[in-house]
């Protein structure tokens, strides 16, 4: 006689006995199940139930469902084995059912339920019937096919609309500051920064545009009480400034609706006057003077009418006529004692001479001083010439300019006073207070309450993680979509911006032009090569294309606007062309799929290892990351722009 299996074991098959007609039922279900995931299509996802919740695995993201809506429990009631996930994971896929993968479980276990019973209804003998084996080894074939879980290789590639953005931005230039009632207003790239005291913190950023689609602000000026500011080449701006800490911007008039692209304002008699590429606009009117010229100087009133300096010629504005020569021009206080002259500066190779000008724009006095030239101011009485390495001012007396102060300052921009010896400087440095003389705050001629920015950037390197990039004005170390921090290292040889690249589709290079350094056309055109055509795309004006680079088979143009990127086409389908695909046809149409506006010039592209992107580093434009990301809603209230052309 063979032994009896344990008392407990019968026990728990007793109990087990009564699930016996549920065992069979589930059994068939199990095996249809089998059948069902051995030889129809894997599901493309898993769903899996943990506490009320349900998480959507996949290759891009895990996303929190709460709970099914009526239509999409619907769905999952009608399906037998699978459901229609569109609606779940917002593209064609399919999803695994979760009641499917517990009714799984439950099928094995109800086999090996009905095997017990089976076995169970007599006394095993000692030595087990091969028939019995064999149903329990085919028990656990049925119970491992319910719970095969098995992936099967899908295409997760994201299909939803991109768009090129600028997803991180540190560091540029602070062009211009004007410092009123105490309080700091700096154009810092595309935003406002309001400063107090020694402007060391930031009190409040106002962007002028969304980032990535307005220049940088160059100008400002007060005007009605309000706070006017130029959006270089894009905009004229409006901030009321009644409460000083909070402005708040109430017009917005673009360089299409002006007419130029504005570089500069000047308020002369009440009146606000825009320069900039295309000629002169009176802001009262909308008037416009010397239609097609290109100016960055600003307006003054002379004897003669008003004026200003065209290139190194000042000119009337309202016949065009030739009266002095001047790069700039500001008006002199009486106490110059020169009535109704002027402080000059004329630009030339090496540098540019700075001196004074009587009321018929004949030169007084001047003295050249070596290095680029970048502003003209005049506060507290002094003359203040601005290079890009140092500060040069005078004390001006009875037509003559005494007691020169030459400060060593790299990359200042523009200067404003905060008191009698206290002055706001920025730049591409940053920004700090200048004390021109001794005080109990530090010594004279001296710097105090600096704060340094990646501004200036004449050499990279990148390493696929860590841009290291500066000039003679320091070196900053940028971990991508970081913190910049100052380093000692530095650069001794730099990337060389690509100016030829090779795609799948086609060669590109930027145009020489004709090597005439006066026609200012180097730099104007991407000429593209493939093995059919040749094709040639053209920059706007006044823009030159500074570096390419090949990110994901398109073409990245950097330029002193910002980025473009570029992709082929076939002649017929220019608005949805296969990226990194050669035309077919033998023309070569260049299409544009996105831009960024950025301070410029961009000097180098580096594509970023996961694709849709790449990091770009601006010559005075700081550092950044642009991608390719999906369209999504914008909370970010934008101002409208003024429905007329004029600022009243």
């Amino acid at each position: 006689m063979g032994k009896s299996p344990p008392q407990n074991f019968h026990r728990i098959v007793h109990a087990l006995a009564t699930l016996q007609h549920f065992g069979v039922v589930v059994v068939a279900v199990g095996v249809r199940g089998v059948l069902r995931q051995k030889f129809f299509k894997p599901l493309q996802r898993q769903l899996q139930f943990i506490g009320g919740r349900v998480f959507l695995r996949n290759a891009v993201h895990a996303k929190v469902v709460r709970g099914f809506r009526g239509v999409q429990l619907l769905q999952l009631l009608k399906s037998g084995f699978g459901f229609h996930a569109h609606s779940v994971a917002g593209r064609n896929s399919f999803a695994r059912v979760p009641w499917i993968a517990r009714r799984r479980y439950l099928c094995g276990m109800g086999t090996l339920l009905a095997i017990l019973r089976f076995t169970s209804a007599r006394r095993l003998p000692a030595r087990w019937p091969a028939k019995t084996l064999a149903l329990w080894v085919l028990s656990a074939f049925a119970l491992f096919g319910c719970l095969d879980e098995t992936y099967i290789k899908e295409d997760r590639t994201d299909k939803r609309a991109k768009t090129l953005k600028l997803t991180h931005h540190v560091g540029g230039t602070q062009d211009c500051v004007l410092v009123n009632q105490g309080v700091w207003y700096v154009g810092f790239g595309s935003q406002l920064l309001v400063l107090e005291g020694r402007g060391k913190k930031i009190i409040r950023s106002e962007h002028a545009t969304p980032s990535g689609e307005g220049g940088s602000i160059t100008d400002l000026a007060l005007w009605h009480g309000d706070l006017i500011g130029v959006i270089s080449g894009d905009a004229v701006t409006r901030w009321d400034i009644s409460a000083p800490l909070m402005p708040l911007l109430i017009d917005i008039v673009t360089s299409k609706e002006l007419g130029i692209r504005p570089r500069s304002i000047r308020v002369v008699n009440n009146t606000l006057y825009i320069a900039g590429d295309g000629g002169i606009v009176r802001a009262s009117d909308g008037e416009k003077f010397l239609a097609g010229e290109s100016i960055t100087s600003k307006v003054v009133e002379t004897k003669f009418g008003l004026a200003v300096p065209v290139s190194r010629r000042v000119q009337l504005l309202e016949n065009n006529k030739f009266i002095g020569a001047a790069s700039s021009l500001e008006p002199l206080p009486a106490s110059a004692g020169l009535p109704g002259g002027f402080a000059f500066a004329l630009i030339g190779k090496e540098g540019a001479t700075v001196g004074l000008m009587n009321a018929e724009l004949r030169e007084v006095v001047g003295e050249p001083i070596r290095g680029m030239f970048q502003k003209l101011t005049i506060a507290n009485g002094r003359l203040w010439a601005i290079f890009d390495t140092e500060i040069v001012s005078w004390e001006m007396n009875s037509g003559k300019l005494e007691l020169p102060v030459y400060t060593a300052v790299k990359g200042a921009r523009d200067l404003s006073p905060l008191s009698d010896n206290l002055y706001a400087v920025t730049g591409s440095f940053g920004r700090g207070v200048f004390h021109l003389n001794a005080d109990k705050d530090g010594e004279g001629d001296s710097f105090t309450d600096a704060v340094r920015e990646p501004g200036r950037l004449e050499q990279a390197l990148f390493d696929g993680r860590r841009v290291l990039a500066g000039s003679a004005e320091g070196f900053w170390l940028y971990p991508i979509r970081g913190k910049p921090t100052m380093s000692d290292k530095s650069v001794s040889l730099s990337t060389i911006p690509d100016i030829k690249v090779a795609m799948p589709w086609a060669e590109a290079q930027i145009e020489k032009g004709d090597g005439d350094p006066l026609t200012f056309d180097d730099g104007k055109s991407i000429h593209f090569k493939s093995a059919n055509a040749e094709a040639d795309w053209e920059l706007p004006p006044n823009v030159f294309a500074c570096v390419l680079a090949s990110v994901d088979g398109e073409l990245w143009v950097g330029h002193t606007d910002g980025i473009t990127v570029l992709r082929s086409s076939s002649a017929n389908d220019s608005a949805t062309p296969s990226t990194g695909a050669p035309p077919t046809q033998e023309s070569l149409v260049i299409v544009k799929r996105g831009e960024l506006r950025l301070p410029g010039p961009v000097l180098w592209i580096y594509p970023l290892r996961t694709g849709q992107g790449a990091v770009w580093v601006s010559h005075f434009g700081g550092m950044g990351v642009a991608e390719f990301t999906p369209d999504e809603p914008s909370l970010q209230p934008v101002s409208k722009s003024s429905s007329s052309s004029t600022l009243n």
